[in-house]
């Protein structure tokens, strides 16, 4: 899409809108980090909390 003078790329992934790319790089990495996730068990929950856990 182009807004004025810039160029906008539509980032999509199975019909979800991701967001849009400024470059057609940022948008492919979307699409790309989107792709892979797929194929996991789900989204990334972060890293466990052992601050309970004994020294």
């Amino acid at each position: 899409m182009r807004l004025g003078d810039e160029v906008r790329y539509r980032a999509e992934f199975e019909g979800r809108l991701l967001g849009w790319g400024t470059t057609l790089r940022g948008a492919c990495e979307r699409v790309h980090e989107a792709f892979v996730r797929s194929h996991g068990p789900g989204e990334w929950q972060g890293y466990p909390d052992f601050a309970h856990a004994e020294p």
